[in-house]
C-alpha cells in the first residue's frame, strides 16, 4: 500500500528553527538586473516578461546532460543560465515578448534563444507549443495584455466561477495547466514581489523538485509502499504520483508556513535557494544546512534519497 503523508510533528520543529533565523533567510532579488528587468521597466513589458519566463521554467537538464553554460559576464546553471538568456533577449529584442509575436514563435527561434555553448532546451518543440499558445490566448483573450488579465484577477489568487483569481485565469494557458500551480504560484509570487499583483489570499509555494526533495529529506513527507520503494532506486513515477506527492507536499509547506509564522513566499525563496546551494540533488552540504538537526535525512542516511524521477512534463 502507498501511503503520503505530513508528519506535523517534523513541521512543528522545523517551523521552531525557521521562526529563529526568519530575519536572516535568504531571498530572491527581483531586481537582479542579471535576470530581471530594471525598476524603471513599464508595467506591461515587466509582466510580459514574467508570463513568458516562468512558462519556460521547466525542466533544463537531464542525466548527463546538464543546462549550464558561461557567458562573456559568468557561468550559469539551470534557472539561473534560462532568466540570463531571457534577460538577454529582453534588453535585445523587447518584442520577443509581444503577444502577437510569440503566437507565430517557431522550434527554431526556441533553439536560437535558450541554446549557448554546449547547453540546449531538451523540449524545444514543447517550449514553442507553449509559447504559441500563450500568445495566441493573450492576444485573443486579453488584447494582447498581461497586465490587464492581472488587474481583472482583482487581488484575488483564487476565486469563483463569478469572480476568478490570477491562478483561475492562467489555467485557460497550457502552459499553466499543472493541477498543483507551480508556474501559476511563481508568477504570482515574481508580479507581487514587483508590484504588480497585490493577493488578497496567502500563496504556496511554486512546488518543484528542489522543494519536494527538501521535504522528503527532513521529513516534512512521510512516504511509503511502491512510491518510496521507487523513490529510492531512481524509478520513473507516474503523473499520478507526482501529483499526488506534489500537493502532498505543498500542503506540508503551507503548514510551515503558518507554524513558522512566515509567508509562503518567503518559504519558497528559501527552500530553492537552499536546495540550490546546502540542500545539493547528489552532495548535499549538511555542514552548512541550518535544518540539519530536525532533518530525517541527517539522522537516518536512509532518508537521504533525491527528489523522485519524473521528466515528461512541462508543469515544474
Amino acid at each position: 500500500m502507498d501511503l503520503v503523508g505530513i508528519d506535523r510533528r517534523a513541521v512543528e520543529k522545523v517551523g521552531r528553527v525557521l521562526k529563529k533565523h526568519s530575519i536572516n533567510l535568504p531571498r530572491l532579488d527581483l531586481y537582479d538586473q542579471r535576470y530581471y528587468p530594471p525598476a524603471t521597466t513599464d508595467e506591461e513589458s515587466v509582466a510580459r516578461y514574467f508570463v513568458v519566463m516562468v512558462s519556460m521554467d521547466h525542466r533544463l537538464s537531464r542525466p548527463g546532460r546538464p543546462y549550464e553554460a558561461c557567458l562573456e559576464d559568468g557561468c550559469y546553471h539551470g534557472a539561473d543560465l534560462l532568466y540570463r538568456l531571457g534577460k538577454l533577449k529582453f534588453d535585445e529584442d523587447p518584442s520577443f515578448f509581444d503577444p502577437a509575436r510569440l503566437a507565430e514563435v517557431k522550434v527554431e527561434d526556441v533553439v536560437k534563444w535558450l541554446s549557448v555553448g554546449g547547453a540546449a532546451p531538451p523540449d524545444p518543440e514543447v517550449r514553442a507549443m507553449l509559447l504559441r499558445d500563450l500568445g495566441f490566448k493573450l492576444t485573443r483573450l486579453w488584447d494582447g495584455q498581461v497586465t490587464k488579465l492581472v488587474k481583472s484577477a482583482g487581488g484575488r489568487l483564487r476565486g469563483t466561477l463569478g469572480e476568478q483569481g490570477l491562478v483561475d485565469l492562467m489555467r485557460v494557458f497550457r502552459a499553466f495547466e499543472d493541477p498543483v500551480e507551480k508556474k501559476a504560484m511563481l508568477l504570482a509570487k515574481f508580479l507581487a514581489g514587483r508590484g504588480l499583483f497585490n493577493p488578497v489570499d496567502e500563496l504556496d509555494v511554486a512546488v518543484d523538485n528542489h522543494l519536494t526533495r527538501q521535504a522528503i529529506r527532513i521529513g516534512l513527507v512521510v512516504v511509503s509502499g511502491g512510491l518510496w520503494d521507487k523513490i529510492k532506486r531512481g524509478v520513473e513515477i507516474t503523473r499520478d504520483e507526482d501529483v499526488l506527492l506534489r500537493l502532498t507536499v505543498r500542503l506540508a509547506y503551507r503548514h510551515l508556513s503558518s507554524t513558522a509564522g512566515i509567508r509562503a513566499s518567503a518559504l519558497d525563496d528559501f527552500f530553492w535557494l537552499h536546495g540550490r546551494t546546502v540542500c545539493l540533488r547528489d552532495k548535499p552540504e549538511c555542514d552548512k544546512c541550518v535544518l540539519r538537526n530536525v532533518c530525517a535525512a541527517f539522522r537516518n542516511k536512509s532518508f537521504m534519497v533525491n527528489e523522485p524521477t519524473y521528466y515528461n512534463t512541462w508543469f515544474y
